[in-house]
């Protein structure tokens, strides 16, 4: 389980990347979305599944992440008190920006 400020990212070349402490927001994620992983203290994804990449990145850096969260990206905004509980599969808004 972690807290964090919410970070949607729609495009991860044009989009402003999570900073450190964040949770990280997403549609999807690919091996391009590397870099925004570093630093976020957990991931929420639209799409995906036990053996997506959004879940395989997580687990290896040790990061709580739940995928298939459909309607996520319009439901969370940036900035967004949320809570992830990766276990459980759990997204929780505890504050709106």
């Amino acid at each position: 389980v972690a807290r964090g400020r919410a970070r949607v990212v729609m495009d991860a070349y044009s989009d402003d990347p999570p900073e450190p402490g964040e949770v990280l927001i997403a549609p999807i994620t690919d091996p391009g979305w590397m870099p925004l992983f570093v630093g976020v203290v957990a991931v929420v994804a639209e799409m995906g599944g036990e053996l997506s990449h959004t879940m395989i990145v997580s687990r290896d850096l040790g990061i709580p992440a739940v995928v298939g969260a459909v309607g996520a990206t319009s439901a969370i905004r940036t900035g967004d008190l949320v809570e992830v509980d990766g276990s459980h599969g759990i997204v929780r808004i505890l504050e709106r920006a």
